[in-house]
């Protein structure tokens, strides 16, 4: 019997350091995800504010470049397809709504439905047409640019449509732009200013509670679950304790031990752990509803919403490849203007912008990856009960919740953003080349106008030479300044101003000869940056969208897939 109780005590304390560890990693990836969606907020922020800065610079770049298009180059075909609208919810929304009790169903009826919240995500970028054959319809409208201005301006306006299809994900994330206008350092800024959310937990547009007060209360519910299951554990050996003094009285009967007072302290520490027990199960009952009421609907929001962001961003990327097609019919050779300090200020500054949005679509990527994997561990982690028979069977709905996330990580993690990185970065490059191109240019600019000034200078010191010379030398006959000298001298002092004439004239001949060099070279430096403006232009900015169209439409289909998964397998049942 004793080996039996030990036996039994031993496997209690195993499950007990067991739960105690498990508590301890959910609130560690609790906090995790708190931290990792401020980060994912400031660098989705950070990348709809690049997509600004490059779309100002490629303008302020292209302005400086008078390069005109081909009349021969085909116009931009540029087809608007429709997004359609889910005919249903998936059955994960219908699952969270028919759990909720009728009085929270109208009160939430207000904000938006359950399906509204999958259908609603990204209105703006939504349309339903159908045309007579029951086909959808495409609104198509060319466009034809006659200069690189032009088809800058056309780029622009696309990447502002672009940065307007990510504002749902940036209402649901809570991410601002605002702090992104201050310079160099604004990343940093942003990770600061968000790094404190709001304190109001609901938000006044929708009376629906934001992501990042449900998120802290997750993290403050999964604190106090971790004491509480640490204090179970006091109260369990204390029990365990007080149990194991009472059966070895019971069996050894000795006389000067009170049995009765041994009963009553057995009793008090049961009743205490009934009581850190149900304190348990009330805090592990909190964090069950608030997950699969709030956070599921947001989780779902958040990736239908980036869904739809993403399919935007495809259509927006395509209608700017088709722009950048144009480029075919640039020309380095109708334009010998030279660069100016503006247009090599702004070619730098375009660098800058792309090797920024490089910057921050790899930190969006990589954040939002780690964001999902540290929401899909601590809904794992919640699967498994810690307080008993309270959580024995996991509800429907934290299964399906945990299935779809771990969909969402395995997309984010097959659909990777390098090659677009290294697109983007290559045009960087291109740039970096103009760059240091227009750099030598401007340096033989400098030395043409130095000599040239050298070339003025000599020019006008050789007619003053020439005019003291011929005005101080008259024949000996006319003169009386030359009277009573003698003729030997007259004769070496002109000799001595015409070597000085024929000297200075020389070095005139050698400025001019080192003016047309110089000006030789300008010409060439003119000629071989507007051939690596054109061939950078050309071979490395339609690429860019691209790539950028391809993963576009790569990850929305991903994510498409994952969550239609559950409603596919349901009608195939």
């Amino acid at each position: 019997m004793g080996a039996a109780s030990s036996r039994e005590g031993d496997a209690a304390r195993a499950a007990a350091r067991e739960h105690t560890k498990r508590c301890r990693q959910r609130r560690r990836l609790a906090r995790e995800a708190v931290r990792l969606r401020r980060h994912l907020a400031a660098s989705h922020a950070a990348y709809l504010w690049s997509l600004g800065v490059v779309a100002s610079a490629l303008t302020r770049f292209a302005v400086g470049e008078p390069l005109p298009v081909s009349d021969h180059t085909p116009p931009a075909v540029i087809a608007q397809r429709p997004v359609v609208v889910p005919s249903s919810p998936p059955p994960l929304l219908r699952a969270i709504e028919q759990p909720q009790p009728q009085g929270e169903a109208r009160q939430q009826e207000g904000g938006s439905g359950v399906s509204a919240d999958v259908g609603v995500a990204a209105a703006p970028t939504r349309t339903e047409g159908v045309g007579i054959g029951g086909a959808e319809e495409e609104l198509r409208m060319v466009v034809r640019h006659r200069s690189l201005a032009e088809v800058a301006a056309g780029l622009e306006e696309y990447f502002v449509k672009a940065s307007v299809a990510s504002d749902t994900v940036s209402s649901l994330l809570e991410a601002s732009t605002t702090e992104f206008k201050g310079g160099s350092h604004s990343f940093l800024g942003a990770l600061c200013c968000l790094s404190a959310p709001p304190l109001d937990r609901i938000d006044s547009m929708s009376s629906r509670q934001r992501h990042s007060a449900t998120l802290q209360e997750l993290l403050a519910w999964e604190k106090q679950l971790y004491k509480d299951v640490k204090a179970r554990v006091k109260m369990q050996i204390r029990h365990d304790k007080k149990l194991a003094e009472l059966r070895d009285q019971e069996h050894s009967r000795k006389l000067d031990v009170d049995i009765q007072k041994l009963k009553a302290a057995w009793d008090r520490a049961r009743a205490q752990l009934e009581t850190a027990s149900q304190s348990v199960d009330a805090t592990s009952s909190a964090i069950a509803q608030l997950r699969d009421t709030h956070l599921a609907r947001q989780l779902l929001e958040l990736c239908h919403a980036t869904l739809d962001m993403w399919r935007a961003m495809r259509q927006h990327h395509e209608a700017q490849s088709l722009f950048a097609q144009q480029l075919r019919g640039l020309s380095s050779r109708t334009s010998m203007d030279p660069t100016t300090e503006i247009h090599h200020q702004a070619t730098r500054a375009l660098e800058a912008a792309m090797n920024a949005w490089s910057a921050a679509m790899a930190h969006m990527a990589k954040h939002q990856r780690d964001y999902v994997h540290a929401v899909h561990g601590w809904l794992k982690l919640t699967l498994t009960p810690v307080s008993g028979a309270a959580e024995a069977a996991a509800s429907p709905v934290a299964a399906e919740l945990a299935a779809f996330v771990e969909r969402w990580g395995k997309v984010l993690d097959r659909v990777h953003c390098v090659d677009v990185l290294k697109v983007i970065k290559s045009f960087a490059g291109a740039a970096r080349a103009i760059h240091a191109l227009q750099g030598d240019e401007l340096r033989v600019a400098r030395r043409v106008r130095q000599y040239s000034r050298e070339l003025d200078r000599k020019s006008r010191m050789l007619r003053q030479v020439e005019k003291s010379y011929y005005d101080s030398y008259l024949p000996g006959v006319m003169s009386m300044w030359h009277w009573g000298r003698p003729a030997w001298r007259d004769h070496m002092q002109a000799r001595d101003a015409g070597n000085e004439v024929a000297q200075r004239r020389d070095e005139i001949a050698a400025c001019r000869k080192m003016v047309e060099d110089e000006m030789r070279r300008h010409a060439k430096a003119i000629d071989a940056t507007r051939t690596a403006t054109v061939t950078g232009v050309q071979g490395k900015l339609p690429a860019v969208f691209q790539s950028m169209a391809a993963f576009s439409a790569s990850l929305a289909n991903s994510l498409e897939a994952a969550c239609r998964a559950p409603q596919q397998n349901t009608n195939m049942q």
